[in-house]
Formats: C-alpha cells, sequence, structure tokens
C-alpha cells in the first residue's frame, strides 16, 4: 500500500513539475519618477490655459509623480500591460481618498491610478497584432487631434512595407443605458515604406456623437509623410474635418497643416516646426464652422512636442501643473498659426542644454491676432545612467492679441522649474 502511494505521490509531483513551463510568466517591470520645483506666476496646480491676469503674484510649489508599469508575458505572442500612476503636490492633503494628492503630512493617501490595462497579442499563423482595453494611442499628426489613454480595441499588421492599422475606441458612455449615448472614435491608418528613408500615410478618422437628440458624425481624413534626407529629416502632414461639428450639427468644413524639420549641426540638433489649425469668426447655431476640431477640451488629451514649448502648449515633461496659453488646437474655435525654432546640444556624454523659440497666433478673429513669443530653455546632466537633473526656464512675450478687456494690462507669464527624472 505504501509503494501504491508512492508511486501515486511521485506521479502527481511529476505531473505538476511539467505543467509548470506552461503557465510559467516573465514578469517585466518598468516605470518612471519624476519630481518637478516650480516658481511661475501662472501655476494652479491643474491643467487648462492660461489666462494671463495683471498683477500676477509669484508661487513656488513641488510635484512629483510616479509610474509604475507591470507587463505579464506568457510568451512572445501574448502578454497583459499594465500601467499605474501616483501623483501628488507636496504639502496637499493626506489620509483622504482622492487622484493627484497624497503629499500631505502624514501622507497615506489613496490615489492610486490605472492608465492602461490591456491585452496585447498576435494572431497565430497571420501578421495581425491586436491590443484590447484601456490602452495608449496617438494620431498621425503629431497628436494634434489626440493624444491619450482610452478604452477600444486596435488591430495592425505590417506586411510588404505596409503598416495598417484598425481601431474602435469607446470615449463616452454615461447615459443611464450603457451603449444608449455614446462617443465613439473610429480610426484606420496606413503607412507604406516606398524606400527605407521615406515613408508616406494616409488616415481615416470618424467621431461619433449620439449623447444628444441628434447625432453627429465628424469625419477627418489625412495624409503625412516622412522623409530620411540625411542629414535631415523633413516630416509633412494635412488633415481635412468635414459633416458635423461635434455635439452641435453645424456644418464643419475644417483644416490643418504642420511640417517638422530635424537636422544634424555641430555637437546637436537642429529644428524647425510649424503648425495651422483653421478657425472661425462665428460660432453660431445656424452657421457653417471652419473651426479644427480637437477631440477634447483637455489639453492634457492632445499635443505637439515637435514645438517644444513650456507655456505656449503644453510640454511632454508636465505633471498636474499642465496649463498652456492654447489649451487645445482648437483654440476657442479660432484656430491656431504657430512657428517654432531650436537646437539640442549634447556639449559631453552626460552634459545636454537645449535652447527653444515658439510664435504662435489665432488664425481668425475678430480683433488683433498674435498671441505672442515664447522663448526656453533648459540645462542637464546625466547623473547615471537612467537618472537626469536639469533647470529650465521660459518667459512669454504677450501679443497684442491681449491688448485689450479684461487682459489689457496683464502680466507675461514665466516660469523657472528644477527637474529630477529616473526612468527604469
Amino acid at each position: 500500500m505504501k509503494k501504491k502511494l508512492l508511486v501515486a505521490t511521485a506521479a502527481c509531483a511529476l505531473s505538476a513539475a511539467t505543467a509548470v513551463p506552461a503557465l510559467a510568466l516573465e514578469n517585466e517591470f518598468h516605470g518612471m519618477f519624476r519630481v518637478f520645483g516650480y516658481v511661475n506666476n501662472f501655476g494652479t496646480g491643474t491643467g487648462g490655459q492660461i489666462i494671463p491676469v495683471d498683477n500676477a503674484s509669484t508661487r513656488s510649489y513641488v510635484e512629483q509623480r510616479a509610474r509604475l508599469m507591470y507587463i505579464a508575458k506568457a510568451n512572445d505572442d501574448l502578454k497583459l500591460v499594465t500601467h499605474f500612476e501616483i501623483d501628488s503636490r507636496w504639502g496637499d492633503s493626506a489620509y483622504g481618498t482622492g487622484r493627484n494628492s497624497g503629499g500631505g503630512l502624514g501622507a497615506d493617501q489613496t490615489n492610486l491610478e490605472t492608465k492602461n490595462v490591456y491585452l496585447d497579442f498576435n494572431i497565430p499563423s497571420t501578421a495581425i497584432n491586436a491590443k484590447v482595453g484601456v490602452q495608449p494611442w496617438i494620431d498621425s499628426y503629431g497628436g494634434i487631434l489626440v493624444n491619450a489613454d482610452m478604452a477600444g480595441a486596435l488591430v495592425s499588421a505590417k506586411y510588404a512595407g505596409f503598416t495598417n492599422s484598425l481601431g474602435w475606441f469607446r470615449f463616452n458612455d454615461s447615459g443611464t443605458l450603457p451603449g444608449k449615448a455614446t462617443r465613439d472614435f473610429l480610426n484606420l491608418d496606413s503607412k507604406y515604406n516606398l524606400t527605407k528613408d521615406i515613408k508616406v500615410g494616409g488616415s481615416y478618422y470618424l467621431l461619433t456623437d449620439d449623447r444628444a437628440a441628434d447625432n453627429t458624425y465628424t469625419h477627418m481624413v489625412g495624409l503625412n509623410g516622412e522623409f530620411n534626407l540625411a542629414p535631415v529629416t523633413l516630416g509633412v502632414f494635412g488633415m481635412y474635418q468635414f459633416g458635423d461639428t461635434p455635439g452641435t450639427g453645424t456644418d464643419l468644413s475644417a483644416f490643418a497643416a504642420g511640417a517638422t524639420l530635424k537636422a544634424k549641426a555641430g555637437i546637436g540638433t537642429f529644428k524647425l516646426a510649424a503648425l495651422y489649425t483653421s478657425g472661425d469668426k462665428s460660432t453660431g447655431p445656424n452657421d457653417d464652422s471652419s473651426a479644427f476640431q480637437s477631440i477634447s477640451s483637455a489639453a492634457s488629451e492632445n499635443s505637439f512636442y515637435a514645438a517644444d514649448m513650456q507655456i505656449m502648449l503644453r510640454n511632454k515633461y508636465n505633471i498636474n501643473s499642465d496649463r498652456s496659453i492654447v489649451n487645445t488646437f482648437n483654440n476657442n474655435n479660432q484656430g491656431f498659426i504657430g512657428g517654432f525654432v531650436g537646437y539640442d546640444a549634447n556639449i559631453t556624454p552626460k552634459f545636454f542644454a537645449n535652447v527653444n523659440a515658439g510664435f504662435a497666433a489665432a488664425a481668425n478673429n475678430d480683433g488683433d491676432n498674435y498671441l505672442g513669443t515664447e522663448v526656453n530653455a533648459e540645462v542637464g546632466y546625466k547623473l547615471f545612467d537612467n537618472m537626469t537633473a536639469s533647470i529650465q526656464g521660459a518667459y512669454f512675450v504677450l501679443g497684442d492679441y491681449y491688448d485689450e478687456g479684461a487682459t489689457e494690462d496683464a502680466d507675461d507669464p514665466y516660469q523657472a522649474r528644477v527637474m529630477l527624472n529616473y526612468a527604469f
């Protein structure tokens, strides 16, 4: 009897041992930590548009952000990606519940945010990859339409020089009956490598909104290209919007165009960028609209990082103090005209610096349209391979656009900040 028991036990152990490889996961951990010390005259610790004021007070504060990513990888064709975030301002609150807080005395805040949770898998025997769940997505136009985390499904395939993707995302589903009052986004992107140095692409995006009595359908078509003409890399794009203005049903005919250029020069990289989005003086309910439509009214959901601005436009390093002169590229239905120039220098393998200037105007408004000029700079040092320390500064000279009404005597916005940035 004992011999039979030993044989049975050994068989169970062997079965368990052989099952382990099939269930084993490769665990990946990534993330970052960033802390900013600010001195400025416009920060509120939140996002939104900067409205310059007279006698703007100087304030100083410190923000920090941690992001933690865990990837459960079953094999090369299947993984689960999760991404979380913890933000706070030093001294804000403690012992409570809520996002973007927890830096008060005692800390102990419930403040963990979910950024991404999605499956990433390859369909066997095909060139198709699928991502299903809450995931990051950016348009093919520098993010001027949308650059955000969103819930949906995206399938893509690479073959014969093509990279094609098709996605559906649900932006809003807030009605009393799920699925009956929604805002949905369909995207179709295609890119083709003409040569190893020339890539061209096209897109069709559709935004539907059935939260009001009348459904609206906003269509967007675009073309883009990237050209590696060593030592210069050139990017160009254009987008046309038509159909309905989201949520209102007004007839829409709007467009955007942009270009970026990078060139190796000396010890660094010379940069140029330009962006135009159409605007509209009249926004009445019975009028046609030519105002470029952003997906969201929040600056945190769109971008044009090629500009490298700190005050005029959203900056890629911002934490909760995510305010800018131009909050979205709809720009209060007035559209946007911007030109940018800069230089990134690698002074030594560890010491770097950059300087940028930007010029902005409203594309269409009833008065003066020049918003102003920004100059900014950064000096940094790589303390370790994955950690840098830098000092940044920016000043925005208000243009004639602000010379009337409540902003007539407004102070120019300015900012200085010290950053520590660790990525792993």
